[in-house]
């Protein structure tokens, strides 16, 4: 068993594809899943040899046993109290948190428990020697790999993208090497795997960050200069790395001389280095946390106080990489970690463009969300594992009603708030449970550090370091998700595993039970069953996920039948994967077969029936391919109900209903029209048809009111004049000024079809950017004749609106640079009269202006672009 936790630790996290699945970190789930799931299963079939089940009680068993039961009662509540229609995706989303919950969780924490030696066993024990030997060897073999790797396969088939000679080879030496080094299975081995694993993910990340790949033939940057490393996202390798800290520090402290003590320093930089270029904030206030609870120890504190002046020249390194830590050299958002922190400002003071600080606004939606999912049932709250299917529909309803988080729409895996996520899905049972489970946690970490403050020797240094790593996971948790995902979770659980467990074998809290024979085979049988039904489950979500993403790829490239071809196989080794069903429907789309697309549709839902895609995608291919108008009906209405902001859900759903005519379609249609206006006002479609389902129930008033709004964005649009005075002649009402102006506007656009641009036609321009002040015609008109009469600022100012408006209007861009020449703006002049020509290479009067002048009055165009 020691092995296979050994490679968990090791492989899990450093093991990564880049062009195998859709998620780099996919097979890292799978395996630290299945070899959990194995290593249990070994734990349980001791006790057939051995007679007796013996086992490490901890603080946390109760607690644990009250989280499983509170999550499987939620769960159950939930399942039986929703209609039948979403009880096949609470089915697969409950399996998924639910095998997470007891594998990558509860598993991880009792095997780390069980593994956990006495406390106070002397560092020196771990071979720091051979581990640093190692790490050196094993990185360097891997700078290699770029030069000795297999020639790159175009192929479709999996083995040839997971295969590489030069690779398998480091990997099978790497892990030798690496059970050879842990082969007493101790704590402080384990703990130095750990250190050498994330020392060797925190140095791959660095490099990333400055722009050095060893492995790929391009730089990896998902997240643009935030970096990843071996974890496929920043936010896992910020969180892994944290957790380590308290680890790397104690051990410091603890070297005997400068060399081991330099050796532990370089883990402790670069851990802080590979945190700092992640660029995530929640895990830099967890990294702080971390290593906050360390200052309680005496003996460490003695520690500290000896060679101060290395200690010093440490501290001043890790300071001044806090300090100074330069930008990425990698392209796409890539801030100073002093710009990360700076951007909290647009909490107070938003960006230009925007109304909110998206990072913290979209938490404040997902919070509120989580929230009410919890408030509607305190007791069990909304479902263990519910969170990510149900979100979608509360998200609906606040996008509606709160502007400032109206464009940050999301589909939220996690409430990026421990609380708030165990409150929501299991309400007040499972957030008293889990409150009971750290604050068992907690104190017992602090009663046996306050026991012994006279026996300084006899304090539990390494179970404290084990315990403040995972105070700062849960720290960063308060803002982070990361602790539901397989590595940074399994680090986490087994940091706090190993520090109960020290704990307790300090105490000799260690149980025994006979374990006659059969009962211990049938246990272990039962067991391995389960093991092997987790593997199973695990493999063929590895092979779906694995043909998915080469049945997408086969899909970008136009071949929708080659793809579903691939896509029906991912199917068939688990059916129950939401973006694997919604790309076979868009195949079977694609390729003219709707019955079969439908279908594949529907199976999206049972596994997750939270998108609102895959709704709208039904509702076309019924409407439109199939005729089931009431089946499209209800999918459009569920559609715009989880995302009233989506233009194509409102324009399909309200004319669906005004097609069928039903009593009540009219009123329905006119409520999703009104409600796209307030998020599209400009929409010329939705305010033609609202206007007239208002101007055919007789509600002139309101019809020609839309139809004059509309004229005042858009005077040159003849339908909604056509439409205002025929509504006129029915309704007998005054005509609106808007007909008036009109005129005036036409009369203006005349004179300059005339070339007459003299003290009238500027009159008309200024009446009409005022009478129209969402036209950019109006803009453009007024700009040049401004420019003409010699107003240059007053010019500068309208074009500049028209350019912002339409940056593809040559003639605005032309006649701005004329607008800026005149204010002695030459360079910037130059630039707008550059893009002229970038866009229209034979445009004389920008080469000219490049040049010498032509006079204005024959260079200004006075028509807008149409």
């Amino acid at each position: 068993m020691t092995a296979l936790l050994a490679a968990i630790h090791f492989v899990g996290p450093l093991l990564f594809f880049t062009d195998l699945t859709r998620n780099p970190y996919f097979t890292q789930i799978a395996l630290v899943n299945v070899g959990l799931a194995a290593a249990a299963a070994m734990w349980v079939a001791r006790a057939v040899p051995e007679g007796r089940w013996r086992w490490v009680k901890t603080p946390l068993d109760l607690p644990w046993a009250l989280c499983l039961g509170t999550a499987a009662l939620s769960w159950t509540y939930s399942y039986l109290a929703h209609a039948a229609f979403y009880r096949p995706a609470m089915a697969s989303e409950g399996l998924r948190a639910g095998l997470f919950l007891a594998v990558n969780s509860a598993a991880a924490y009792f095997l780390a428990a069980q593994r956990a030696d006495q406390d106070g066993g002397e560092a020196a024990s771990a071979r720091l020697g051979g581990w640093t030997a190692f790490v050196l060897v094993w990185g360097a073999a891997w700078t290699f790999f770029p030069q000795l790797r297999g020639a790159p396969s175009g192929a479709s088939a999996i083995w040839p993208h997971v295969w590489d000679p030069y690779g398998a080879l480091v990997w099978a030496g790497g892990l030798s090497a690496v059970l050879y080094l842990v082969r007493s299975g101790g704590t402080h081995d384990f703990q130095h795997l750990l250190l050498a694993t994330g020392f060797l993910g925190a140095v791959y990340g660095i490099a990333q960050y400055f722009a050095v790949e060893f492995f790929w033939p391009k730089i990896l940057n998902p997240y643009g200069g935030r970096s990843v490393s071996t974890f496929g996202n920043p936010n896992f390798m910020s969180s892994y790395m944290l957790m380590l800290l308290p680890m790397a520090v104690t051990y410091y402290l603890h070297a005997r001389s400068r060399a081991a003590r330099l050796a532990y320093a370089a883990v402790f930089l670069a851990l802080e280095g590979s945190l700092l270029c992640s660029l995530t904030r929640s895990s830099w206030i967890g990294g702080a946390a971390a290593l906050a609870p360390l200052a309680f120890s005496a003996k460490l504190r003695r520690l500290a106080r000896q060679d101060l002046e290395f200690h010093g020249l440490v501290a001043a390194a890790a300071l001044a990489m806090a300090a100074l830590w330069p930008q990425s050299a990698v392209g796409g958002y890539a801030p100073s970690v002093i710009g990360r922190l700076s951007e909290l400002s647009q909490v107070l003071t938003p960006a230009k463009g925007e109304v909110g600080y998206s990072p913290l606004h979209q938490r404040f939606l997902i919070w509120l969300c989580a929230w009410t999912m919890g408030a509607e049932n305190p007791l069990t709250g909304k479902g263990f594992g519910m969170l990510e299917l149900f979100y979608p529909f509360y998200q609906g309803h606040y996008l509606l009603h709160i502007d400032i988080v109206r464009n940050m729409r999301t589909h939220a895996n996690n409430a990026h708030n421990e609380i708030l996520e165990v409150f929501a899905q299991t309400g007040i049972l499972g957030l008293g449970a889990a409150l009971l489970l750290w604050t068992a946690f907690f104190r017992r970490t602090w009663s046996s550090l306050t026991s012994v403050r006279d026996r300084e020797s006899d304090e539990p240094v390494w179970a404290l370091a084990a315990a403040s790593g995972a105070a700062g996971m849960l720290v960063d948790n308060l803002l982070n998700v990361s602790l539901h995902f397989a590595v940074p979770g399994l680090l986490f659980w087994w940091q706090a595993g190993t520090a109960m467990g020290l704990l307790s074998r300090r105490e000799e809290r260690v149980a025994e039970v006979p374990a006659p024979r059969p009962k211990a085979a049938a246990a272990a049988a039962l067991t391995a069953a389960a093991a092997l039904l987790v593997a199973w489950h695990w493999t063929g979500q590895w092979m779906r996920e694995a043909l998915y993403f080469g049945g997408f790829k086969v899909m970008r490239r136009g071949d929708a039948r080659g793809a579903s071809d691939i896509l029906e196989r991912a199917y068939k080794w688990h059916s129950r994967e939401v973006n694997t069903n919604y790309e076979l429907g868009n195949a079977y789309a694609r390729s003219d077969r709707f019955d079969k697309a439908v279908w594949a549709y529907k199976e999206a839902l049972n596994a997750n029936s939270g998108y609102d895609e895959i709704y709208f995608n039904l509702g076309t291919l019924e409407s439109l391919k199939l005729g089931r108008r009431e089946e499209a009906l209800d999918h459009y209405r569920v559609s715009w109900a989880i995302n009233p902001l989506s233009e194509g859900t409102a324009g399909n759903y309200a004319a669906l209903l005004l097609q069928r005519g039903a009593p009540g379609d009219a009123e329905e249609a006119e409520q999703a029209l009104e409600t796209a206006l307030r998020f599209s006002p400009g929409h010329v479609n939705f305010t033609m048809t609202l206007a007239g389902v208002k101007a055919k129930a007789g509600r002139y008033a309101g019809a020609e009111g839309l139809y004059a709004g509309l004229l005042r964005r858009q005077p040159n649009f003849p339908p909604a004049e056509q439409a205002l005075r025929a509504s006129l002649a029915l309704s007998r009402r005054p005509a609106p000024e808007v007909l008036r102006q009109l005129d005036d506007f036409r009369r203006l656009e005349g004179l300059i079809g005339r070339r007459d641009y003299g003290d009238e036609s500027l009159r008309l321009a200024k009446a009409a950017a005022a009478a129209f002040p969402d036209a950019t015609a109006g803009w453009f008109y007024l700009g040049n004749l401004e420019l003409i009469h010699g107003n240059a600022p007053a010019a500068e100012s309208w074009l500049r609106r028209v350019v912002e408006s339409d940056p593809s209007n040559l003639g605005a861009k032309l006649n701005l640079g004329q607008a800026l020449k005149r204010l002695g703006r030459r360079e910037e002049a130059a630039t707008f009269f550059r893009q002229v020509l970038a866009a229209d290479p034979a445009n004389a009067m920008a080469r000219a202006e490049l040049g010498a002048a032509a006079p204005l009055s024959n260079q200004l165009r006075m028509l807008p672009k149409q």
